[in-house]
């Protein structure tokens, strides 16, 4: 056993030769392996303390220091894995090095505990982190966390979180792994079904080390194999378990006295006890139990992929592009010449950027309609091709669960993926067989979801994947940054398994998320962008080819500050108030002065520009703003019609009025800031997320109200 020893000034040196009869005190570090590792080859050379990875020895040694402890054990740097003899001794003997640590140090690099924080006590700002912290999905990670007495847990700026029993609730329902487990009852004392529960969800770069890192939870000692595959390893870590099982059954039998009458009594209780395993106290693996390992571990047979398959679709799984407006003639052409674009699309750049693109801006600057157009373009270039598989996604926040939750992202992109290529279906085969029927029984889980994408984008092999992913501004915060840092790591993992994946982002300059790698593209103001407006400006509004026609346009054009959904209702105020083409364009000038620069005071304005019906203007935009679910054209019109007349017959008469008379309606009462969606769900909704954002603003302190009169409402409605 190779330990790291701290010495003055917090040197790291090597201490070789270590033998059962004298290893000291030690502690041991618990991480994930990252790009830059410290590795044994730069013990020996004296080189790697430029690495990132050495901060971690670092902080593993003056931890150790603190502790009382002069050595410390870190497999990065304490195995030579360039010898297949070391590397085998210590894979077999890992859960003992880990179990016999004074201390074991979890190190989280994506879990952000600064001093200050620390200082005042409080949870809330990691707790959330590290309850989705990567290293729980690790496949390693599992011995690790189950072997040491004492394993304590600390944030990526090695302040302390907490131990293995002041975190034992959490980690309990992070992992699933019942108290006793944790609290050091002998692993014997769980059946082998249970134990392999604790790792169904878990990951490991190498397939066959997803049975290497159990041999020490089933204390199972067999020979490595790397390039088996999976399926070989499990066969020889089931072989091994039963016959570790049936030597202990013939270790029994030869305490027996010639056949008596109690013990052909004894012989049958020991066959009892190696055929038929207990729920929780057997470890055999008779000829009925192997089918756990041969099913239950990574056979999943068609018809659970189809169920598993057909439980990724939701309602509406693609509605949200198939309503967004398309590109208006020739705009957003533009942007395929663009350089960070064309650097996006070179396999020869990806080193720069990792295959990921971010297209930032404003709100209503046409980000979702840029998207669409990228996406589209992308997907028509591809035609015929099946070695180029594109797919999208677009949050949006008015929409259902799906739609604004990374959840409905995950499985969107599976859905589409398992579509355009079926033989990806069988990256499913990563899960057990009772996994998967949770699955079936419960729906899909995030992580579950996150490893199936993960692995379906291992086995593309030569063909190349394209995805976008619109609006993240429009998903939780916290989701966001735990999406992009899955992403970050699959493009990571594409490039060293020689994948081509290209990713595309859009969303406001908030939420701050900061991505380590990539390219990003401000849309506002940009050249294109502006000229795509001036085009839009041009066909809306026709004035003629006059110098004082032209004047107006740049005056709207420089007004816009580049945010084209103010130039769409701007002009949409201007043609509804001149419709003529014999409308004086000094008085247009007038009027356009009048009009506020900026989005919200703009929204402000049409709420107020004219006094008919103002309850009625209320009604519908509080109905729409708050409804529990999106709501139909005919729900809205009586919604509204029962929230100023309670004696308002709720019985729809289709020859009184018709469903387009009740589209006109909900436009007009709305002032033009909600719309019905061109889709088969035909739903109300706002005309841009902004207005839902100015409208919460606005009537915030009327939502209590308004949910103790809505279901009622609604009843009377329905």
């Amino acid at each position: 056993m190779q330990c790291r020893r701290v010495g003055t000034s917090n040197q790291i040196s090597g201490f070789a030769g270590l033998f059962e009869s004298n290893i000291p005190k030690y502690a041991i570090l618990s991480h994930r392996w990252g790009a830059e590792e410290f590795t044994f080859k730069d013990v020996i050379d004296g080189t790697g303390k430029s690495n990132a990875g050495y901060n971690k020895i670092r902080f593993c040694g003056k931890q150790a220091e603190r502790d009382g402890l002069q050595y410390f054990w870190v497999d990065t740097c304490c195995i030579d894995k360039s010898s297949a003899v070391e590397l085998q001794e210590a894979i077999n003997s890992m859960f003992r090095w880990y179990r016999d640590a004074i201390k074991c140090y979890v190190y989280l690099p994506d879990v952000s505990r600064p001093r200050l924080d620390s200082a005042d006590g409080s949870n809330e700002s990691w707790k959330r982190a590290f309850r989705k912290s990567k290293w729980f999905t690790r496949g390693w990670t599992l011995q690790e966390l189950i072997a040491p007495a004492s394993v304590e847990f600390f944030s990526k700026e090695g302040e302390l979180l907490g131990d293995k029993t002041s975190l034992e609730g959490d980690i309990c329902e992070i992992t699933r792994i019942p108290v006793k487990a944790l609290q050091g009852s002998p692993l014997p004392d769980f059946s082998v079904a249970e134990r392999m529960s604790w790792a169904a969800n878990r990951e490991t770069h190498r397939q066959e080390d997803r049975a290497y890192s159990l041999l020490g939870i089933f204390d199972v000692s067999m020979p490595l194999i790397y390039g088996e595959g999976q399926h070989k390893a499990f066969d020889r870590l089931k072989e091994e378990l039963h016959r570790r099982t049936m030597k202990r059954n013939l270790d029994d039998l030869s305490t027996i006295s010639p056949l008596t009458s109690s013990s052909i009594k004894r012989l049958k209780t020991l066959h009892c006890q190696s055929s038929v395993p207990s729920c929780r106290n057997s470890n055999s693996l008779d000829p009925e139990t192997p089918v756990y390992f041969k099913d239950s571990v990574y056979s999943i047979d068609a018809t659970t992929k189809q169920s598993l398959i057909d439980q990724l679709y939701f309602t509406k799984i693609d509605e949200r592009l198939t309503s967004l407006t398309a590109a208006q003639g020739t705009t957003c052409r533009w942007f395929i010449t663009k350089p960070e674009y064309t650097s996006w699309n070179d396999v020869a750049q990806k080193p720069d950027h990792s295959g990921l693109l971010w297209i930032k801006g404003n709100p209503g600057t046409g980000k979702s309609t840029l998207m669409k157009f990228l996406f589209e373009k992308t997907k028509d270039t591809a035609k015929g091709d099946p070695s180029q598989i594109t797919l999208s996604f677009f949050f949006l926040a008015r929409g259902t669960a799906e739609e604004k939750s990374t959840t409905g992202l995950y499985r969107s992109l599976l859905h589409q993926l398992f579509e355009k290529a079926v033989e990806l279906r069988d990256s499913l085969e990563w899960m057990t067989a009772d996994g998967a029927r949770g699955i079936q029984r419960n729906g899909w889980r995030e992580e579950a979801l996150k490893q199936t994408l993960s692995h379906a984008v291992q086995k593309l092999g030569s063909r190349s994947l394209t995805i976008f992913v619109d609006a993240l501004d429009e998903c939780d915060k916290s989701q966001v940054t735990d999406m992009l840092s899955f992403f970050e790591d699959l493009c990571d993992c594409a490039r060293e398994t020689q994948v081509q994946l290209q990713i595309c982002f859009s969303s406001r300059h908030y939420p701050t998320v900061i991505i380590q790698k990539g390219v990003e593209v401000t849309l506002d103001n940009q050249i294109g962008h502006m000229e795509d407006i001036k085009q839009y400006i041009k066909s809306k509004l026709r004035l003629g080819k006059s110098k004082q026609a032209e004047s107006l346009r740049s005056e709207i054009l420089e007004k816009s500050s580049g945010i084209f959904l103010w130039v769409v209702l701007v002009l949409d105020i201007l043609n509804s108030e001149y419709p003529g083409r014999s409308i004086s364009i000094k008085k247009i000038r007038e009027r356009l002065k009048e009009i506020p620069p900026k989005l919200t005071e703009l929204f402000e304005m049409i709420l107020i520009r004219d006094k008919e019906n103002p309850e009625q203007l209320q009604a519908c935009l509080i109905w729409v703003l708050f409804a529990t679910r999106p709501l139909k054209p005919q729900e809205l019109y009586f919604a509204i019609q029962l929230t100023l007349s309670k004696g308002y017959s709720s019985c729809w008469d289709q020859e009184d009025i018709d469903l387009d008379q009740i589209k006109t309606f909900i436009r007009s009462s709305s002032k033009g800031l909600a719309e019905v969606t061109r889709n088969k769900a035909s739903e109300v909704q706002f005309i841009h997320e902004s207005v839902r954002d100015f409208l919460l603003g606005k009537y915030e302190d009327q939502c209590k109200v308004f949910f103790r009169f809505s279901s009622s409402t609604m009843d009377m409605a329905e």
